[in-house]
């Protein structure tokens, strides 16, 4: 073989047994250069990468709490007052979280209802169709107060005049002339605060009362908390300036009351005044009990009335001179006579005669307690007396016999000093009949009558449809000193 050709077949061997793979060996050199560079590049930026995974993360977290925040958190607090007292916790969608029973009839109000995640006028409508369903909002009590707590105040007083809007609308689709009462208030430890406590009522009724308190001086807050809505707006009634931070819509319904015309003719028939001067009737209140408030003149005196608004029963009476110059005038015919009228008893009517004009001007024969008394200094006789569940009080002229003032009111005590005895009371079946007639009711339900010796009253309880009733009668006349019904 010649040498040309041994070496020719030495190359073959040799190609055979390491290939050509220069072509992938350069293509590895490339690639590990490139690693090269995007390690560097990654130590360049890596912290990049990690902050916005973080920032990610922490966005997607967030929106995920302000989601959960704006569901389950309480943005607003809204009371509904009527009687029944209701509160609805609201979310920032306006949706309700909880609505909350804030006494027995809210109970009754609420009973089989779920309003979680309901959306604010769906629980609107549900819960004013109930209170119109169950009475507590009709003809004769129209009145609701809404009350908007919120710390944004510029939503409060949005969401305010929403809820106002609507329920009056809703109030209307029921054909009821509503009187919608609505503010904003604010929880925190306020006067509102110590009242809705010491009354167990709401934080909204119990500002309401404030406002009407702090524009009319001669009512007190603690004769207003058990009023319902209807009965403390009925007080305000066309006195707009007597509401300071509560807007109305509307007026109360008085349909239940008597009339402001039959309260001014019972006064005026009992004082027996046909042509009356300076005549002012408006609404009041005392002990729970709302009534009118007559007040006009004659010639000679000035009368003052206090009539039941619901019954027309006349709770007070009051006359007295208007003019105390006429009264001296009358007492003695010259100044020189003056002395004599108050040394002797010869000029004076006497006790007796004294007696007799008070008891016939009252239209009393059989008095308890009767005391007549002689003021020589003012030349009056003083005439007190008891009857039928009242107290009577007189000022008459000692020498002229004229009645100088008049006075009759309820007085609960004003049997306490007469005998104990059995043989003067009317009984338990008397007291039963008296309370089922006034009431109305023939088939009373768990029927109680008892006797209070020492007040000589009988208590007489009992159920009617869905009512309770209680009654406290004079063990003595048989007069009815109170009468309560109200929802069992």
């Amino acid at each position: 073989m010649k040498k040309k050709e041994l070496r020719n077949k030495l190359y073959s061997l040799y190609d055979a047994q390491v290939p050509d793979d220069f072509s992938n060996i350069l293509s590895k050199a490339k690639e590990k250069g490139r690693m090269e560079n995007m390690k560097e590049k990654t130590r360049k930026t890596g912290w990049f990468w990690k902050l916005g995974v973080a920032f990610t993360f922490l966005l997607v977290v967030g929106i995920g709490f302000y989601s959960l925040d704006r569901q389950y958190s309480v943005d607003s607090i809204i009371e509904l007052d009527v009687n029944p007292s209701i509160e609805l916790q609201v979310n920032k969608k306006d949706k309700i979280r909880k609505a909350v029973a804030l006494n027995e009839d809210a109970k009754e109000i609420l009973q089989d209802m779920d309003f979680e995640n309901v959306d604010i006028d769906i629980a609107l409508n549900a819960i004013i169709g109930s209170m119109v369903t169950k009475g507590y909002l009709n003809d004769l009590a129209n009145s609701i107060l809404i009350s908007v707590d919120n710390r944004d105040a510029e939503k409060a007083e949005v969401l305010r005049k929403q809820i106002a809007e609507k329920i009056d609308s809703i109030l209307s689709g029921d054909k009821i002339d509503s009187s919608v009462l609505s503010q904003t208030i604010k929880k925190q430890t306020t006067e509102a605060e110590e009242l809705a406590n010491n009354y167990n009522i709401s934080l909204g009724k119990a500002e309401f009362i404030l406002d009407v308190v702090k524009n009319n001086p001669l009512l007190k807050a603690e004769n207003l908390v058990n009023l319902s809505i209807n009965e403390i707006n009925v007080l305000t009634q066309n006195k707009t300036e007597r509401l300071s931070t509560v807007e109305k819509q509307g007026n109360a319904s008085t349909k239940a009351y008597i009339g402001e015309d039959k309260a001014r003719d019972i006064a005026l028939s009992h004082a027996k005044v046909t042509k009356p001067n300076a005549l002012e009737i408006e609404f009041d209140t005392e002990n729970g009990v709302i009534l009118y408030e007559v007040e006009f003149k004659d010639a000679t005196y000035e009368y003052e009335y206090e009539i039941d608004a619901k019954t027309g029963e006349i709770i007070t009476s009051k006359k007295e001179k208007e003019d105390d110059k006429e009264i001296s005038n009358n007492t003695s015919e010259t100044n020189t006579n003056t002395s004599t009228n108050t040394n002797t008893n010869r000029n004076f009517i006497g006790e007796d005669k004294a007696r007799d004009i008070a008891l016939s001007h009252a239209k009393v024969s059989n008095p308890q307690n009767l005391k007549v008394e002689l003021d020589r200094e003012d030349q009056e006789y003083s005439v007190e007396f008891y009857y039928d569940g009242y107290e009577y009080d007189y000022e008459i002229n000692a020498v002229s016999g004229a009645i100088l003032s008049s006075d009759k009111e309820r007085d609960d005590d004003a049997n306490k000093n007469v005998s104990s005895t059995n043989s003067n009371f009317i009984g338990e079946d008397k007291a039963r009949d008296i309370a089922l007639s006034h009431a109305k009711v023939s088939n009373p339900q768990n029927l109680k009558v008892e006797l209070d010796r020492e007040d000589q009253e009988y208590s007489v309880e009992f159920y009617y449809d869905g009512y309770e009733y209680d009654y406290e009668i004079n063990a003595v006349s048989g007069a009815i000193l109170s009468s309560d019904k109200e929802r069992d």
